[in-house]
């Protein structure tokens, strides 16, 4: 056979699959007929683990993927191996070559305990070293110079094959988790849209009149309330109910990114528009195109953020940090804030003509100790979904403790109320819940917190924080990481919860 025919039947043997391991079993299928060949196996160098592994090996019957990891002693790797300039190394006894030998050893549970004679290429395209293709033949003494050429002439197929397979491997693998976690996601998405709306037939009820009129509409909300009072709830309810509600949602806490990142994660960034952008990226806005965005805390956008997203308002149109190019998008936008707009219209800290934009159709939602009828709600919703958490059986309420929970201020909204239920939830360790929260008395001032207790001896706050710190923990036996940990249960970071608790100066105990 001439070498233009091995060549290419070697080839068409060898990229007949896009897996390594079918294409490995029918080049050694194909080149048995040529030249000794009983195994072939690729093998990838990692350097910062001085380890070879062998990534995809084959017979005539079949092929497979590996990952066998195969250490590499410091006095091994700079032995001069390579013969001659073909790039093909011969070692017809494999105890003459240290490497061999050890591939060898880590083949016998797929291939026998047999001996084999080695060649090896060291394939590059470029100066990029790709791989090392080994081939075997049973017993010694095998190989020769001609068969040394003729397996050389295949370095570039050989390189091209494998990096063609590592990123097919490496898409699949990166398909299957963005499925995973598109599953994951879903699930979540599902259970955050169909959360209802507490208190929409009582204390929120004229504020969802003011949802069902304007949700099946494009036109910008703005919603306004207190912090804690539940305004990304309102912002997923009109979502929900909107045209748009099987598109993208998009949601972006405007005070939770640095000014100077504001532009960029909103609209996007070209290629070196400043230092550390590597690459372009598409902004919020791009994402949610044809879907709503939700923009929370908008006071807190800078004046040049404020801008951009006028000319969004307007004319649907935004420009990338450092580029020229016009990107038109169609996104609804829901805006919300704690702060007084107009009063910072007022003082110059926001565009008059943005504020009048947003404020088309506005919805404001009632502080809690406005809607206290809703208090009942919130407290069976929150124990229930509480115990679900922590995996306790749920708790009853003490008598009279709903009472005490409608007699609080709530200077935190909903979300305080949520804390303290969790809290007290924690506490119960089986008994009846009991809330610890101020009561107002008949002339509307707070009583102590116990009958006999001065305003002097009222705890601190790091001796409140100590105390729930180690209820929790107590609750977890100790475990700060992880799945049911502290860290999880309290919703902070464990590095976090790990300073506070030395600061604190909390002994664990298991």
């Amino acid at each position: 056979m001439d070498n233009n025919t091995f060549y290419r039947k070697a080839i068409e043997a060898l990229t007949g699959s896009l897996n390594i391991e079918e294409g490995l079993q029918n080049c050694v299928a194909f080149l048995g007929t040529v030249i000794p060949c009983d195994i072939l196996s690729v093998h990838l160098w990692d350097e910062n683990l001085c380890s070879l592994k062998i990534h995809a090996t084959a017979n005539s019957t079949q092929g497979r993927l590996c990952n066998i990891i195969i250490p590499v002693e410091e006095s091994q790797r700079y032995i001069p191996r390579w013969e001659g300039d073909l790039g093909v190394k011969i070692v017809n006894r494999c105890d003459d070559d240290p490497i061999s030998a050890k591939v060898q050893d880590h083949l016998k549970p797929i291939y026998g305990d047999y001996c084999y004679s080695h060649m090896v290429s060291r394939v590059k395209i470029g100066s990029e070293r790709i791989c090392d293709i080994a081939l075997l033949a049973a017993g010694e003494n095998r190989f020769t110079d001609a068969h040394a050429e003729l397996f050389a002439s295949l370095d570039s197929p050989f390189g091209i094959a494998v990096s063609n397979s590592l990123k097919h491997l490496e898409i699949l693998q990166m398909h299957s988790k963005l499925v995973d976690e598109n599953e994951k996601l879903r699930d979540r998405i599902q259970t955050y849209t169909h959360a209802q709306v507490i208190g929409s037939n009582s204390g929120l009820k004229h504020t969802m009149q003011k949802v069902n009129e304007v949700a099946a509409t494009d036109a910008p909300v703005l919603i306004t309330g207190e912090t804690g009072a539940g305004k990304d709830i309102i912002a997923n309810a009109i979502w929900r109910q909107s045209q748009r509600k099987n598109q993208p949602y998009i949601r972006v806490n405007c005070g939770a990114i640095p000014e100077s990142l504001i532009d960029s994660e909103l609209f996007g960034h070209e290629k070196g528009a400043f230092t550390g952008a590597r690459e372009r990226q598409a902004g919020r806005f791009e994402r949610a195109h044809n879907g709503t965005i939700f923009l929370d805390e908008i006071g807190e956008l800078s004046k040049a953020a404020q801008v951009r997203l006028l000319r969004v308002l307007q004319n649907g149109e935004l420009e990338r940090v450092g580029g020229r190019e016009t990107i038109e998008v169609n996104v609804r936008i829901i805006a919300a804030t704690n702060r007084v707009l107009e009063d910072m219209v007022a003082r110059g800290e926001f565009r008059s003509d943005l504020y009048y934009r947003l404020c088309l159709f506005p919805i404001n939602v009632p502080p809690l100790r406005k809607r206290l009828e809703d208090i009942p709600l919130f407290a069976d919703y929150f124990i229930t979904q509480c115990s679900k958490k922590l995996h306790i059986p749920t708790p009853t309420v003490a008598i009279g403790e709903i009472s005490k929970l409608q007699k609080h201020h709530w200077p935190g909204n909903v979300r305080e109320l949520a804390n303290v239920i969790e809290r007290a939830v924690i506490s119960s360790q089986g008994t009846p819940m009991m809330f610890d929260v101020q009561m107002r008395n008949d002339s509307g001032e707070y009583t102590e917190l116990t009958a006999n207790r001065s305003a002097s001896n009222v705890p601190t706050l790091d001796e409140l924080n100590r105390d729930h710190i180690q209820k929790v923990l107590r609750l977890t036996r100790g475990k700060i990481q992880g799945a049911c940990g502290a860290a999880e249960l309290l919703d902070i970071n464990p590095h976090t919860l790990r300073s506070r608790i030395k600061k604190l100066g909390i002994i664990i105990e298991s």
